[in-house]
């Protein structure tokens, strides 16, 4: 669950209709996208659905909660039963707590996975591709897909955003290196609500 964060993912299916209509661009057009996507967002907070596809268990878990991101470093995804659970990422320190009562498991990250790190880098213009990474975008109707192979070393495979025009994520996929496959699902999105301190606890 900590490779949510890595990242900011696995190849979207889209139907024979939709690809039809797709329009690609060029690498540096959807880094930009992105870019100006989290121009002027502060905060937002989102209802979700999460479906992970574990390769050892060979099934596909089905999971309903709520997301939470907060510039500059800011991130809470808290799961419903039967899978409850809470994540919380402050910059590099990640914290995770399984159900209501479990013990919490803490994590640090190293530097160049740091959430503002990725964060900063689209807070100014993209004028190339980051050395060693691989880059993806296309836009089918209102969607855009940036889809995103950090340099390799780490546990993230392959990052995929979706956004629509204006600048909403819709969609987040991640894939890891030993296949395992995360996909998010957003809804009822809200931007710039003023989320504080308190809206990031894992109690």
């Amino acid at each position: 669950m900590k490779y949510v964060i890595r990242g900011i993912l696995a190849v979207l299916i889209w139907g024979h209709a939709a690809l039809a209509d797709a329009a690609s661009l060029t690498p540096l057009e959807g880094l930009d996208f992105l870019r100006r996507s989290f121009q002027g967002l502060t905060d937002f907070s989102a209802e979700l659905t999460q479906e992970k596809h574990l390769t050892i268990l060979k099934k596909k878990l089905v999971m309903q909660g709520v997301i939470r991101f907060k510039k500059p470093d800011r991130f809470l995804m808290e799961l419903d039963p039967p899978y409850s659970s809470k994540v919380l990422l402050k910059d590099t320190v990640l914290e995770q707590r399984l159900g209501a009562k479990g013990e919490r498991q803490r994590i640090v990250l190293p530097p160049e996975q740091a959430l503002s790190r990725w964060l900063g880098t689209l807070d100014k213009p993209i004028t190339t591709v980051p050395e060693g990474m691989e880059v993806r975008a296309d836009q089918t109707g209102r969607q855009t897909s940036v889809t995103i192979r950090p340099a390799k070393g780490g546990h993230l495979k392959e990052l995929t955003v979706v956004l629509l025009d204006d600048g909403t994520l819709r969609r987040l996929v991640l894939e890891e290196q030993g296949g395992d496959r995360t996909v998010m699902t957003f809804r009822k999105t809200r931007k710039n609500i003023g989320l504080t301190e308190a809206d990031f606890r894992l109690e």
